[in-house]
């Protein structure tokens, strides 16, 4: 269950980074994360691949012992 909060709650954090990289002007004093748009992309893959991992990650494997 750890890795699944873990996966999920990483993901949606890669996604907020993903929507501040697309809504800031990359060359302004806000872009205090030095983000440029292969970062905005990376965050954008990160985020859904982690997020569908933490969904479709098996519920309970390690409790069947």
């Amino acid at each position: 269950m750890a890795a699944r909060i873990f996966l999920i709650g990483g993901g949606v954090i890669y996604l907020v980074l993903w929507l501040y990289g697309l809504v800031i002007d990359l060359d302004s004093a806000a872009n205090f994360v030095p983000l440029n748009t292969a970062d905005n992309w990376l965050h954008f893959v990160l985020g859904v691949g982690m997020i569908a991992l933490g969904l479709l990650l098996p519920r309970g494997v390690g409790a069947r012992r």
